[in-house]
């Protein structure tokens, strides 16, 4: 079995990358996400034209980030949990690897698998890279590409989200668990998940299926 997880929403409950952009970014950043958000640029495209808007050095930016992450209550158990039943947990994110990488280390787990855009600091602002597993520069379906890539390793694939970047590869998993926007947008197209509050729920729920068999 394998796990994917997003991270800002998810294993954060609050959304670093949002929080970073209203406090460091230029306004214009806000056009940009409405555009996302509308459907005019993809989740990749919105974030390498949001983050150029960002000037400042990547020490103010983790030190911003390590004094405002919120952990979901239940990730480090629920790691340890995989770990012990030989799940592998892996972190597919459309954010930013500066500040997935400083939370990590802060929680005390910086070696769990990690996919996310790659970050390059400069006095033009941040750029912004998207790789897919083959190693190619790509534009869109960063996570569903990871979601497809795994899919073929012939194991079942759960996938835990929250919000429309999610949405594809949700779509795609053998089993989601969903927060805050993604289970609406799973309704709207009929896709049947599991809901959560904490990764205590999200444990409990796996127990439940591994013993029924049904993944």
């Amino acid at each position: 079995m394998i796990v994917q997880c997003d991270f800002d929403g998810t294993i954060t409950t609050n959304n670093l990358s949002v929080l970073i952009r209203e406090r460091f970014a230029r306004a214009s950043w806000r056009k940009i996400e409405s555009d996302y958000l509308r459907g005019r640029l993809t989740v990749e495209q919105s974030n390498r034209q949001q983050y150029v808007l960002v000037k400042e050095s990547r020490s103010t930016l983790v030190g911003f980030v390590c004094q405002n992450f919120e952990l979901r209550p239940g990730f480090l158990p629920f790691i340890e949990y995989c770990q012990a039943t030989g799940i592998r947990f892996i972190i597919v994110s459309s954010g930013l690897d500066f500040y997935i990488e400083a939370v990590l280390d802060a929680i005390g787990a910086p070696a769990l698998e990690l996919h996310c855009a790659r970050t390059s600091f400069g006095k033009d602002g941040i750029t912004v890279t998207y790789l897919d597993p083959e190693g190619n520069t790509i534009e869109d379906g960063f996570k569903n590409g990871y979601l497809t890539w795994l899919k073929k390793q012939g194991k079942p694939v759960i996938y835990i989200g929250d919000g429309l970047s999610d949405l594809d590869a949700a779509s795609a998993a053998d089993q989601v668990f969903a927060v805050d926007r993604l289970p609406s947008l799973l309704n709207a197209i009929s896709v049947p998940h599991y809901t959560f509050s904490d990764f205590n729920d999200i444990r409990q729920q796996i127990d439940s299926l591994r013993g029924r068999h049904s993944i």
